[in-house]
């Protein structure tokens, strides 16, 4: 069934579901409506062997396969979606617009912000995809602004998004829907030789301006902090995102740092709601626990209690949870702590 675009987007969509989704690569699929989120997001991160989480942007759904049975539930979970209605398809795969072969004209300019699909178009009828990586790659603005559709302004940033890249500057970023109400998005460059805890600390800080501290409130969180490249467009593959309102919790902010220094200074790989996701009360949103609904998350995120600390004593004391509730939460801690190594004191 077509979905999206001419029977042509469509053949691309479907090669691009065949080769971007392998054995060990990390895949971000975007959804269409941000609505969908609560539909989407935990299919995804339940499927086996997949490592799916939600990466704190927009729709979008990390996968890192670990074998070719964990490729195929992939392929299928986004055939469902995409069978499901218009609003719950693919928009883009690894944030570039699905109908578009990411290694064509189109594909290496439709990535910039401010060239959009007509101008590539026009582009495209005028070089080709070796020569436009020679011009991007000498940083020819000159030549490149020559194309149909481009000028200067769009040579420049294609020039200057391809820069980015490639420099290796390593951002946190977080911001909220509502911007233009709480200020602009708080942006920490880091310094990937200097202490990487006091670089977190630093931005947590700062990050906490951006919305209200408490749980039960109506007000908006903080937005998710995640780490970008110096484009600042998207959260990079494979790397921890210190949920909303982490930045005002001690220990998320260094279980946060400890991960980002693992990954960005180390080199670890790292996948998976259970390593990348860092958010006080974690198994709720991993774990489907009979029993235990958001009112009953609240009052536990409402105590203070840690991730540690979520055991049948600490947990009953709560007032509003029942024994049965206790135990189911109780026990979810324990097996999380058998899977993590994280240990439920």
């Amino acid at each position: 069934m077509r979905m999206f675009g001419s029977e042509l987007e469509e053949g691309v969509f479907r090669r691009r579901l065949m080769k971007e989704v392998v054995p060990g690569r990390p895949v971000h699929f975007s959804f269409y409506s941000p609505s969908v989120k609560v539909q989407v997001m935990p299919d995804a991160e339940s499927i086996p062997g997949a490592n799916g989480r939600y990466i704190g942007d927009a729709v979008t759904i990390e996968f890192v396969p670990e074998d070719a049975a964990a490729v195929e539930r992939v392929r299928e979970f986004v055939w469902r979606w995409e069978r499901h209605n218009e609003w719950t398809a693919v928009r883009k795969i690894n944030h570039l617009r699905r109908g578009v072969c990411p290694e064509s004209v189109e594909g290496i300019l439709e990535r910039v912000r401010g060239v959009d699909r007509r101008a590539a178009a026009k582009a495209a009828e005028a070089v080709g995809p070796e020569e436009l990586r020679e011009l991007i790659s000498e940083g020819d603005v000159k030549n490149l602004s020559r194309l149909p559709g481009m000028g200067e302004k769009r040579a420049r940033a294609v020039i200057s998004f391809y820069e980015n890249e490639r420099s290796g500057r390593r951002f946190l970023y977080a911001a909220n829907r509502n911007d233009r109400f709480r200020g602009r998005p708080v942006i920490t460059e880091l310094d990937l030789d200097g202490d990487i805890e006091e670089q977190v600390w630093e931005h947590a800080l700062r990050a906490q301006r951006l919305g209200d501290p408490d749980p039960l409130s109506g007000g908006e969180p903080p937005g998710h902090t995640t780490v970008r490249d110096a484009n600042l467009l998207h959260p990079l593959p494979m790397t921890p995102v210190l949920m909303g309102r982490g930045v005002y919790h001690p220990e998320q902010v260094e279980i946060f740092a400890d991960v980002l220094r693992r990954v960005l200074v180390e080199g670890e790989r790292l996948a998976g709601v259970e390593n990348l996701r860092i958010q006080r009360g974690l198994i709720f949103h991993t774990t489907r626990m009979p029993g235990v609904g958001t009112k009953t998350r609240n009052r536990v995120l409402a105590s203070g209690l840690l991730d540690s600390e979520y055991t049948y004593e600490n947990l009953i004391l709560i007032p509003g949870i029942t024994e049965a509730q206790a135990r189911t939460i109780a026990r979810a801690a324990r097996e999380a702590e058998r899977r993590t190594g994280a240990r439920v004191s």
